[in-house]
Protein backbone atom coordinates (compact mmCIF):
# COMPACT_ATOMS: atom_id res chain seq x y z
CA UNK A 1 0.00 0.00 0.00
CA UNK A 2 1.19 3.56 -1.10
CA UNK A 3 0.59 7.11 0.32
CA UNK A 4 -0.54 10.30 -1.39
CA UNK A 5 -1.17 13.66 -0.87
CA UNK A 6 -3.74 15.81 -2.65
CA UNK A 7 -4.55 19.23 -2.30
CA UNK A 8 -8.86 20.37 -2.31
CA UNK A 9 -8.23 23.51 -0.85
CA UNK A 10 -10.45 24.67 -4.06
CA UNK A 11 -13.23 22.57 -2.50
CA UNK A 12 -14.16 20.71 -5.19
CA UNK A 13 -17.55 19.09 -4.89
CA UNK A 14 -16.10 15.46 -5.83
CA UNK A 15 -19.43 13.64 -4.23
CA UNK A 16 -21.59 15.94 -6.33
CA UNK A 17 -20.28 16.29 -9.61
CA UNK A 18 -19.48 12.39 -9.20
CA UNK A 19 -22.90 11.00 -7.37
CA UNK A 20 -24.38 9.20 -10.58
CA UNK A 21 -21.02 6.56 -10.55
CA UNK A 22 -21.30 5.74 -7.54
CA UNK A 23 -20.80 6.95 -3.43
CA UNK A 24 -17.78 8.50 -1.88
CA UNK A 25 -15.39 10.39 -4.99
CA UNK A 26 -13.19 11.91 -3.19
CA UNK A 27 -10.70 13.67 -5.74
CA UNK A 28 -10.20 14.06 -9.32
CA UNK A 29 -7.44 15.34 -11.36
CA UNK A 30 -6.64 15.69 -15.76
CA UNK A 31 -3.45 15.52 -17.92
CA UNK A 32 -1.85 18.39 -17.36
CA UNK A 33 -1.87 18.79 -13.88
CA UNK A 34 0.55 19.12 -11.53
CA UNK A 35 1.18 15.67 -9.92
CA UNK A 36 -0.60 13.95 -12.53
CA UNK A 37 2.31 11.44 -13.20
CA UNK A 38 1.91 10.70 -8.80
CA UNK A 39 -1.49 10.70 -9.34
CA UNK A 40 -1.55 7.77 -12.31
CA UNK A 41 0.01 5.73 -9.34
CA UNK A 42 -2.48 5.53 -7.02
CA UNK A 43 -3.88 2.00 -7.24
CA UNK A 44 -6.68 0.10 -5.17
CA UNK A 45 -6.16 -0.23 -1.84
CA UNK A 46 -3.68 2.79 -1.78
CA UNK A 47 -4.22 5.88 1.13
CA UNK A 48 -4.92 9.39 -0.25
CA UNK A 49 -4.97 12.06 2.66
CA UNK A 50 -6.73 15.03 1.58
CA UNK A 51 -6.13 18.87 2.42
CA UNK A 52 -9.38 20.65 2.39
CA UNK A 53 -10.43 23.93 2.00
CA UNK A 54 -9.03 24.95 5.50
CA UNK A 55 -5.71 23.68 4.51
CA UNK A 56 -6.25 20.64 7.18
CA UNK A 57 -6.00 17.32 6.44
CA UNK A 58 -9.31 15.55 8.54
CA UNK A 59 -9.02 11.94 7.72
CA UNK A 60 -7.38 9.83 4.90
CA UNK A 61 -8.68 7.75 2.32
CA UNK A 62 -8.33 4.25 1.75
CA UNK A 63 -9.32 4.12 -2.52
CA UNK A 64 -11.80 1.66 -3.10
CA UNK A 65 -12.36 2.03 -6.91
CA UNK A 66 -11.05 4.49 -9.56
CA UNK A 67 -12.56 5.54 -12.39
CA UNK A 68 -10.81 6.93 -16.13
CA UNK A 69 -11.77 7.99 -18.85
CA UNK A 70 -14.53 10.95 -17.36
CA UNK A 71 -15.58 13.65 -19.01
CA UNK A 72 -16.76 16.44 -17.23
CA UNK A 73 -17.24 20.26 -17.94
CA UNK A 74 -17.18 23.13 -16.24
CA UNK A 75 -20.48 25.74 -16.99
CA UNK A 76 -20.41 29.62 -15.44
CA UNK A 77 -23.53 28.94 -13.04
CA UNK A 78 -23.18 25.40 -12.52
CA UNK A 79 -19.60 24.90 -11.78
CA UNK A 80 -17.99 21.45 -12.84
CA UNK A 81 -20.66 18.66 -13.84
CA UNK A 82 -20.06 14.88 -14.72
CA UNK A 83 -20.82 15.11 -19.13
CA UNK A 84 -20.03 10.83 -19.58
CA UNK A 85 -18.37 7.79 -18.21
CA UNK A 86 -16.79 7.36 -21.02
CA UNK A 87 -14.62 9.74 -23.74
CA UNK A 88 -13.03 12.39 -21.20
CA UNK A 89 -9.81 12.09 -19.64
CA UNK A 90 -10.10 12.83 -15.74
CA UNK A 91 -9.60 9.97 -13.36
CA UNK A 92 -11.53 9.43 -10.36
CA UNK A 93 -11.10 8.06 -6.80
CA UNK A 94 -13.44 6.65 -4.93
CA UNK A 95 -12.88 5.61 -1.24
CA UNK A 96 -13.53 4.70 2.34
CA UNK A 97 -12.23 7.40 5.36
CA UNK A 98 -9.90 4.65 7.27
CA UNK A 99 -7.58 6.86 9.56
CA UNK A 100 -8.81 10.35 11.35
CA UNK A 101 -5.64 12.95 10.84
CA UNK A 102 -7.32 16.22 12.35
CA UNK A 103 -3.73 18.02 11.13
CA UNK A 104 -2.66 21.19 9.73
CA UNK A 105 -1.04 20.28 6.18
CA UNK A 106 2.12 22.14 6.69
CA UNK A 107 2.95 19.52 9.65
CA UNK A 108 1.61 16.62 7.58
CA UNK A 109 4.37 17.70 4.86
CA UNK A 110 7.18 18.48 7.17
CA UNK A 111 6.68 15.35 9.63
CA UNK A 112 6.60 13.11 6.58
CA UNK A 113 9.14 14.30 4.39
CA UNK A 114 6.29 14.83 1.37
CA UNK A 115 7.95 16.60 -1.57
CA UNK A 116 7.04 18.04 -4.52
CA UNK A 117 8.44 21.02 -6.65
CA UNK A 118 5.16 22.39 -5.74
CA UNK A 119 5.98 22.59 -2.24
CA UNK A 120 8.32 24.81 -0.70
CA UNK A 121 10.74 23.19 2.11
CA UNK A 122 8.63 24.81 5.34
CA UNK A 123 5.71 22.93 3.81
CA UNK A 124 3.62 25.49 2.38
CA UNK A 125 2.10 24.67 -1.29
CA UNK A 126 2.88 26.66 -4.68
CA UNK A 127 0.18 27.20 -6.93
CA UNK A 128 -0.99 24.30 -8.47
CA UNK A 129 0.05 21.42 -6.11
CA UNK A 130 -1.88 18.69 -6.71
CA UNK A 131 -0.67 14.88 -5.64
CA UNK A 132 2.55 13.43 -4.53
CA UNK A 133 3.53 10.59 -2.76
CA UNK A 134 4.14 10.37 0.64
CA UNK A 135 7.15 8.59 1.80
CA UNK A 136 5.94 5.55 3.69
CA UNK A 137 8.52 4.93 6.16
CA UNK A 138 7.52 8.62 8.46
CA UNK A 139 3.66 7.34 8.91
Amino acid sequence: MRKFLVSNIADRPHRKIYASLGNNAFFDLAPGQHGWDDFCSISKGDWVYVINANRKIPVAYQVVAILDEIETEEHQMLGSRLVSAIGGNTRVLFGKPVKRVDTIYTKFVSDNAVTSSKLRPDGQMYQGFNCAEVVDEYL
